[in-house]
C-alpha cells in the first residue's frame, strides 16, 4: 500500500538542477492539454469531497468544511476515475469521479456520449432492451447502463469504483431522470 511518509521522506530528499527544472517547465509548456486537464480533475476531487463533506456532516458548517479543504496536501491521480486525496496530516481519502453521460435521440437513433465520445446504440437497446458501456483505467472501473423506461425513453445508470472494488459493491449511483436532463444522486 502507498505510504505517504515514507513518499514525503523519499522526495524531500530530492534535488533537480536548474537545467533540469527548465527543461520540465519547457516540456510542460507545450502540453496544454495537461494543464487544462489537472486543475479540472483537482476542482472535480474537490467538488465530490466537498458534495461527501456536506452529505456526511448533515448541518450546514462552513468552518468544518473550510477546514477539510485546507487539510488536503496534495492529490494522487490514479486513474481517469480516481484520485487519492493526501491530507496534511498523513491520512487518504478516496475520490472518484463519474464519467460525464448524456442520452439524446438524433434523427431516430438513439446516441449514447460519455466523456464525449458518442455511440449510436440504438440497435442494442432494440435488440437486448439495454446498452453497457465499461471503462477500466488502472483498476479504477466505470460503468453506464442504459435501458428504456415505461414510455419507451432511455434512461441511464452510472457506477464507480475504486481500484480493487467491485462495480457491484458501488455505494452510490448516478441516475438518469427520464426526461434526460437532470440527475440525482441514490444511496
Amino acid at each position: 500500500m502507498f505510504d505517504p511518509k515514507l513518499y514525503h521522506e523519499a522526495c524531500s530528499e530530492m534535488h533537480v538542477s536548474e537545467e533540469k527544472l527548465q527543461e520540465v517547465i519547457h516540456m510542460t509548456e507545450q502540453n496544454k492539454k495537461r494543464a487544462i486537464r489537472r486543475p479540472l480533475r483537482v476542482g472535480l476531487a474537490a467538488a465530490a469531497l466537498c458534495a461527501l463533506t456536506v452529505v456526511g456532516a448533515s448541518a450546514a458548517n462552513p468552518e468544518f468544511l473550510e477546514e477539510i479543504v485546507l487539510s488536503i496536501r496534495s492529490t494522487v491521480v490514479v486513474s481517469d476515475y480516481q484520485e487519492e486525496l493526501i491530507m496534511e496530516d498523513g491520512s487518504q481519502i478516496t475520490a472518484l469521479r463519474y464519467p460525464d453521460v448524456s442520452v439524446e435521440e438524433r434523427d431516430g437513433r438513439t446516441i449514447l456520449t460519455v466523456d464525449g465520445a458518442e455511440t449510436d446504440i440504438t440497435d442494442a437497446l432494440s435488440e437486448d432492451g439495454r446498452y453497457v458501456w465499461e471503462a477500466t483505467d488502472n483498476g479504477s472501473q466505470a460503468q453506464v447502463i442504459v435501458t428504456l423506461d415505461e414510455d419507451g425513453k432511455p434512461v441511464w445508470v452510472a457506477n464507480v469504483a475504486a481500484a480493487g472494488e467491485e462495480l457491484e459493491d458501488s455505494e452510490v449511483s448516478l441516475v438518469s431522470e427520464p426526461s434526460g436532463k437532470r440527475t440525482h444522486i441514490v444511496d
